[in-house]
């Protein structure tokens, strides 16, 4: 019989950076109104089937690394003093169906969230919908927050590789092979959002043609390639 298998020193380590990394940046989406009082929740995958993610009615502002939970990604508890996010099924759906993200951020930010109400897409309006590489933000049909039925909609309307998707009636999931980038996928996306709101109040919007998006698309790619060599 073997032996049961521990945590071994690297993974202890993944853990513990996931823990401050998701306490830092709930802080600082909270400053800046992507999160509100305990709206919302973040993850990071520790391993291929680990995830580290929010405790569930907790107020970013009062959150220690302490208190982020670990669950594996068929949603069973592996360790934590809390209950985990009620969207812990969307978390873990998506990772299983997404081997290229490796961290989640689900905002009900202002605009994107009006959008998700209007159950309006977002369109190439502007360049900058290339950061979610993907040149339409989908919406996800409405399901009950917190069950398997949202997870399965929000899986079937995030395919690869874009980084962004409108929850209908609900808000907006960011993905990213890191917590900083899925962060700042949320924080690009609030700004699209609000910027296509007010150009729906004023008048109808000129979409960004396909050979237009093909350019940007390519510059985004580069800079990426640059940024990662």
């Amino acid at each position: 019989m073997s032996a049961p298998q521990t945590e071994g020193p690297s993974e202890a380590s993944a853990v513990s950076s996931a823990r401050a990394d998701l306490v830092s940046c709930g802080r600082i989406l909270l400053a800046r109104g992507l999160l509100s009082q305990t709206s919302g929740n973040l993850s990071i995958r520790v391993s291929p089937d680990e995830v580290c993610i929010t405790p569930s009615g907790m107020e970013y502002d009062r959150l220690e690394p302490a208190d982020m939970v670990l669950t594996g990604t068929d949603g069973n508890l592996r360790e934590g003093q809390h209950a985990p996010s009620s969207e812990t099924p969307l978390h873990c759906l998506v990772y299983d169906s997404r081997p290229d993200v490796s961290a989640i951020v689900h905002t009900h930010s202002p605009y994107a969230t009006t959008l998700a109400i209007l159950g309006l897409p977002i369109p190439a309006v502007h360049y900058m919908i290339a950061r979610a590489r993907t040149t339409q933000i989908e919406v996800a049909s409405y399901a009950t927050y917190g069950t398997d039925a949202l997870a399965q909609n929000v899986r079937d309307a995030f395919a690869a590789p874009a980084l962004a998707v409108l929850l209908a009636n609900h808000g907006l999931v960011a993905a990213g092979a890191t917590l900083q980038e899925a962060a700042d996928v949320a924080e690009a996306m609030e700004m699209l959002a609000r910027l296509y709101c007010h150009a729906l109040a004023v008048g109808t919007p000129r979409v960004l043609s396909p050979d237009q998006m093909a350019e940007v698309m390519a510059k985004y790619e580069q800079r990426r390639q640059a940024q990662s060599a």
